[in-house]
């Protein structure tokens, strides 16, 4: 692994993190996260592997891979939160190694390692394996895509370009041409800025074609099918190119702001954030210092391409979102491990040593104090299972942390170790305390365990979809008061989750039908807040969900 004098020390934090990974698979999900394991699982069931759907209606919204992996997944291991995080994350281990091969090729094998390992301690890595997202299926795809169609442009094997162009279209059945886009940012950027003319006229490209059509078939056949040519346009054009022109803005405040992704950088790539602003700022630096052809010389222009036009057309579209920027993060990782090794291991630059020391205490102070935040006041904590980790993880940073080590390993190492642990904590005790007060999975396991086989549930009016995975049962959807009068009239024995606007319209109308009541507090965890993380003030941020068993 890392040469830093020991290479046991490199595997030990690269199966650590694999821990914190798999830790990571088993705490709940809400939000976009949660419809997708509830599609999963209509998919699983119905037996219907061309056409997701949610609330019993066919979904257009995202292609099909995540869905055909997460229900392969639960016919072998059954239908769990961990079956459905297992596959994605499995092609993330792989995206990894192939950083790491595409590093080595163009920098060696050193700064292989170490983009492997900024990469995989990530705070994205760990946070989109857990919250899971299909930024993380396409990441995955696009990187081990891309590692392929760099070899291939190296010894021009066939193999690497067939492999290449299949990842790729793995990336496009993820989440639709955008798979496609960042690739060809990366090859194309590079092969424009290498000025290598045959090869961008190449007409072995056209080969890519009938290799993306291949994979791409199933998925268009069962758009056009469901929705016919509208199907069609929204997989190549509606989708991605909707979402940059606003056709689905929900980010409120975020989706004009053109420096959104450089603050969401700041945290999202923690605890690397400020290596990379440093080492970007070293390379802008150079355009206006360095002269001629020596302003910007590199043996790779692949990285570069994706960060500076993908960034772009994320920071001007309509809409934004952090998971949007998740296919940079391994680009970046190319860029910030290849600026350390060059200025600490080859250079031995003091002046950039001393930048870097003061950007990792800055991250160690950071990340440590989250993590006391954590367990010693918002979810207070006296496990030994969550203290002892913490307590070996502080230790061994003090220790890489102390004058007497490398330069090289005092600046990798501590926060590695940091991120990790963070991570650790968020997985095995934030997250799962977090989601106590989710009050649609603590309804629908109630309802899983006091409703009879023949007793249906429905939601009214709360409209999250968690009630679509967690519950015995797939709960029926009733949007208007209409939906409900008509279930009122011809069903006795049912449930129904609703929040405190369907509760008041359900006491007019079946003011004499309700046999059982439980309500539980929810809140979002996709929207903490200081109330929230507060103890003493978390009752005043909580609403109320109502369970109600109707005769």
């Amino acid at each position: 692994m890392i040469n830093m004098s020991n290479k046991s020390i490199g595997i030990g934090l690269f199966v650590a993190a694999l821990v914190v990974y798999v830790i990571g698979l088993f705490p709940e999900v809400g939000i976009d996260a949660g419809k997708y394991a509830a599609v999963s699982r209509y998919m699983f069931e119905s037996g219907d592997w061309l056409t997701p759907h949610i609330r019993g209606n066919a979904y257009l919204h995202k292609p099909h891979l995540m869905f055909w992996l997460s229900s392969l997944s639960f016919h072998v291991f059954g239908m769990s939160l961990f079956a459905h995080k297992l596959p994605t994350l499995l092609f993330s281990i792989a995206s990894v190694y192939a950083l790491y091969k595409m590093a080595k090729l163009y920098y060696g094998s050193q700064v292989g390692q170490l983009t492997a390992l900024i990469y995989a301690t990530s705070q994205m890595m760990f946070l989109y394996h857990n919250d899971l997202h299909m930024d993380a299926l396409l990441t995955a795809n696009v990187v081990i895509g891309v590692s392929f169609l760099a070899y291939f442009l190296h010894n021009k094997r066939a193999v690497n370009f067939i492999l290449g162009f299949l990842f790729i279209g793995l990336a496009m059945i993820t989440k639709g041409p955008i798979g496609l886009a960042v690739a060809v940012f990366a090859v194309g950027g590079h092969l424009l800025l290498k000025k290598d003319w045959r090869n961008i006229f190449n007409p072995v490209w056209l080969l890519a074609f009938p290799i993306l059509a291949l994979v791409l078939f199933p998925t268009l056949k069962a758009n056009y099918n469901n929705f016919g040519w509208e199907g069609i346009e929204f997989f190549f054009w509606t989708n991605n190119v909707g979402r940059i022109q606003g056709a689905y803005n929900t980010g409120g405040g975020v989706d004009g702001d053109i420096s959104f992704y450089l603050h969401t950088m700041i945290y999202i790539y923690l605890p690397w954030s400020l290596f990379a602003l440093i080492a970007i700022g070293k390379h802008i630096k150079g355009l206006f210092v360095n002269k001629n052809t020596q302003r910007f010389v590199r043996p790779e222009y692949m990285s570069y391409s994706v960060i500076i036009v993908f960034t772009f057309i994320l920071s001007v579209a309509k809409q934004k979102a952090p998971h949007y920027f998740y296919p940079v993060v391994p680009f970046l990782s190319i860029v910030t491990a290849r600026f350390i090794y060059q200025q600490i291991m080859e250079k031995q630059n003091a002046k950039i040593a001393k930048w870097l020391l003061g950007a990792r205490n800055l991250m160690l102070l950071f990340a440590w104090a989250a993590i006391v935040l954590v367990i010693c006041f918002v979810f207070k904590t006296s496990k030994i299972i969550i203290w002892l980790p913490v307590i070996l993880g502080l230790a061994a940073t003090i220790y890489f942390v102390l004058p007497k080590g490398q330069m090289y390993r005092k600046l990798i190492v501590p926060l590695a170790i940091s991120a990790i642990v963070l991570n650790f904590v968020l997985n095995a005790h934030f997250m799962p305390s977090a989601f106590q007060y989710h009050g649609g999975i603590r309804a629908s396991d109630a309802y899983s365990q006091l409703a009879g086989d023949d007793e249906d549930l429905y939601t009214y009016k709360f409209r999250q979809f968690e009630t679509y995975f967690y519950p015995s049962k797939i709960s029926y959807w009733l949007k208007e008061k209409g939906d409900f009068e008509e279930v009122m009239t011809s069903r006795h024995n049912y449930w129904v989750v609703t929040d405190e606007v369907g509760y008041a319209d359900i006491q007019q109308m079946v003011p004499n039908r309700i046999s059982y009541e439980e309500v539980f507090p929810h809140r979002l965890i996709s929207r903490m807040s200081g109330d929230f993380l507060n103890p003493t003030t978390r009752h005043k941020s909580l609403k109320k969900i109502y369970l109600l068993k109707i005769e």
